[in-house]
């Protein structure tokens, strides 16, 4: 796909993936329209992308907030008049026991995985289907195929945008519009740092970087793919746990809660 001049909204592009993903489009023609909630960060971020694409704009942005989201799409068609390429990134996450997390934790993550990226699509979703193309990206996780020990909140939500995403395929693909889910592991990312120290922690070979999940999103773009899970051996896992399930089920179960109660190594 060529993506010179093409607009890109970019949600969660003040840092992590969202931030490389601005960087490496802008350079290969893109227009950016990146938003956050960190109005510091998301001024550093635009400066990086608009040394590539200096027509990119950005806009402070709670995903969760529905008024926030239709002024921020309003301004970027205003602006370019189309989004060709809507990128749900914005996350939150944590990792602690469902009973120790309280009721407005859970809404909050809800609210700005699910229903940020839902409202993000609602609000781009007609001017796409007025021209009879576009492309939706959406940022999941693995943890949207597998429920991981103490993360059931930010579980729920990925889960929630797999099956959404899904859907939007089958109801969208007839009328041009494209629709991407991607499914990393943990990334080394500020959002992973936020709580990489707690247990049960993630084994290093599915730990990757914002450089190689930004590479896998433009490769799912230019392939119009639906799905893509990231690295290949968390895809393996995936497919063991879909063929068989109850072996899935027990090997999780024994290596959730050794890396839980395992020590921490002694710092020399």
């Amino acid at each position: 796909m060529n993506f010179k001049d093409k607009i890109i909204l970019i949600t969660g592009a003040s840092n992590g993936i969202g931030k490389r993903l601005a960087i490496d489009l802008a350079h290969r023609g893109a227009v950016i329209v990146a938003s956050g909630r960190s109005p510091e960060r998301l001024a550093a971020a635009l400066s990086e992308i608009r040394r590539a694409s200096p027509r990119s704009i950005a806009f402070r942005c709670d995903v969760g907030a529905r008024d926030d989201v239709h002024a921020m799409v309003g301004n970027a068609l205003d602006a370019f008049g189309a989004i060709d390429i809507l990128i749900n990134n914005a996350g939150i996450g944590m990792r602690k026991p469902f009973v120790e997390t309280p009721l407005e934790t859970i809404e909050e993550i809800n609210r700005t995985n699910y229903l940020g990226a839902v409202y993000c699509t609602h609000a781009v979703l007609p001017s796409m289907l007025a021209r009879g193309r576009g492309h939706i990206v959406n940022i999941s996780s693995i943890a949207g195929h597998i429920g991981t020990l103490n993360m059931a909140a930010y579980c729920a939500s990925k889960f929630a945008m797999n099956g959404w995403s899904e859907s939007l395929y089958h109801e969208l693909r007839p009328r041009g519009i494209h629709v991407s889910v991607v499914c990393p592991g943990p990334v080394k990312t500020d959002f992973n740092r936020s709580f990489a120290g707690s247990k049960p922690k993630s084994p290093e070979f599915m730990i990757i970087s914002a450089e190689s999940v930004a590479q896998t999103v433009i490769g799912a773009i230019e392939n119009q793919r639906f799905e893509v899970i990231t690295p290949r051996s968390l895809a393996a896992i995936c497919a063991l746990k879909r063929f068989m399930p109850r072996l899935f089920r027990a090997a999780s179960q024994r290596a959730f809660r050794a890396r839980a109660s395992a020590p921490d190594k002694p710092v020399a």
